[in-house]
């Protein structure tokens, strides 16, 4: 938008502050040949000249895009309620922004609203617009080339994103007529580039293996996740996949992408959900939506993506523990301690040769007195270790501590209480901190 110089607009306001009102502020301009905008803004508006020029561009750029061409992308593309209201003010915002040889005719500041009086000869804007389509015309149909170019190599997740580039690209001539010749037919540009963007995906389909496998807790499972992705029959290979649980939790292996027969792979490496039924689907990696532009990433309708879901059974959910308690200074952690285990498949035995083998630590240290206005506090220090090991491998699977929690003590309180209160601190860590722990734990 070429803008007149700020001092030029100050002089026409220096000019007007104080004149009675101008016709055009009470009764708007009609103009056969012209373009009329008026914008208007508060005084005490930050940089309140050029809001109202905006407002008066904008009120232009309304005038263009309310007479938009019967065959432009806005009257024949088939967009549902949501797009057609992205791409309305999306062609409002770029007209307003690319408007050219206005002229200002006049300005009024009324001690409280600045105002300003704009026109766009019609003949001149026509001029413009022609030069514009063809411009509109070249940058989308380079992008749409792109793009066919990234899907005929079966790479959909960069096509999408030449597609999305072009839509972007061709914003500010959304309004206009963008129809061209293309290999001997008529080809709409922008109705092009939005069909090829919304449909990257559609007409794919993705076959799986098996519908069920069995798991055990905090272990791997050796069968495979294997899904074929085919696009009307034809494999589709170099394609990211993804595996993720929808239910449950665990740990699967990451991202692959389809090989030249468009299969893929997974693996289930860990199971740390205590549900007894449990589902991973596999689907299109969709990291890629981050670099399309925000506006857009709405219109990627990923329901109609293809996917697979497996389930997984689990089996033997809990797993036998021996636990030894070999330092306990703090006696109430013990019971607190066994609860979380029990609650996270462990099934605790008096057998010492049960699968697992768990060591708890508990020590309280009293340390200096700190003298108060009202108290005086003695220093206690409260550490927790807990470790587990495969009984049957030697090998340790967890180490968890929580070490040198320092607690307080009013020093009239008793041992019993000194403890009570050391107990309380150190277990709010551990009840927040173990569990995630213990769910890294992978028994092969």
């Amino acid at each position: 938008m070429k803008r007149l110089s700020l001092l030029t607009i100050a002089l026409f306001c220096a000019l007007t502050s104080f004149a009675q009102a101008p016709s055009w502020v009470t009764s708007r301009p009609v103009s056969e040949s012209k373009y009329v905008g008026i914008g208007m803004a508060r005084l005490t508006d930050k940089d309140c000249q050029n809001v109202a020029m905006t407002n008066a561009m904008l009120e232009i750029a309304t005038q263009i895009s309310v007479n938009i061409e019967s065959s432009s992308f806005m009257q024949t593309v088939d967009v549902d309620g949501r797009s057609k209201s992205l791409f309305e003010e999306k062609v409002k915002e770029s007209v307003a922004a690319h408007i050219e040889g206005q002229n200002l005719k006049g300005t009024y500041n009324d001690g409280t609203y600045y105002y300003v009086y704009y026109e766009l000869d019609k003949k001149a804007y026509e001029k413009q617009r022609k030069a514009r389509r063809e411009r509109g015309i070249s940058l989308g149909l380079d992008w749409y080339e792109k793009g066919q170019a990234a899907e005929s190599m079966n790479n959909c997740s960069s096509a999408i994103q030449m597609y999305a580039q072009g839509l972007k690209a061709i914003e500010p001539y959304l309004y206009l007529d963008l129809t061209t010749e293309r290999h001997g037919d008529r080809f709409d540009v922008a109705t092009e580039l939005y069909d090829a963007y919304v449909n990257v995906f559609t007409g794919f389909d993705m076959v799986q293996n098996t519908a069920e496998v069995g798991v055990e807790a905090f272990k791997a499972s050796g069968e495979p996740l294997t899904v074929c992705l085919t696009r009307q029959g034809t494999p589709m290979p170099n394609v990211l996949l993804k595996a993720e649980f929808v239910g449950g939790e665990g740990e699967l292996t990451p991202p692959v992408k389809t090989d030249a027969e468009g299969i893929a792979t997974f693996y289930i490496k860990n199971v740390t959900s205590k549900q007894s039924i449990q589902n991973v689907d596999v689907t299109i990696d969709d990291s890629f939506l981050s670099s399309l532009p925000a506006s857009y990433r709405q219109l990627i309708d990923k329901d109609t993506w293809p996917s697979a879901r497996f389930t997984a059974v689990l089996m033997n959910p809990n797993h036998s523990a021996y636990m030894m308690v070999e330092k306990n200074d703090l006696e109430a952690c013990e019971k607190q301690v066994r609860s979380i285990l029990a609650n996270n498949y462990f099934e605790l035995t008096e057998d010492t040769a049960a699968e697992l083998f768990v060591t708890l630590s508990t020590e309280m240290e009293i340390g200096d007195s700190v003298h108060g206005e009202m108290y005086d506090m003695n220093e206690c220090f409260a550490s927790l270790t807990l470790k587990v090991y495969d009984n049957i491998k030697q090998t340790q699977l967890v180490e968890y501590s929580v070490t040198q929690v320092k607690v307080l003590v009013p020093a009239d309180k008793s041992e019993a209480q000194a403890k009570a209160m050391c107990t309380r601190e150190l277990m709010k860590r551990v009840n927040a901190g173990l569990p995630k722990e213990l769910k890294k734990m992978n028994i092969n």
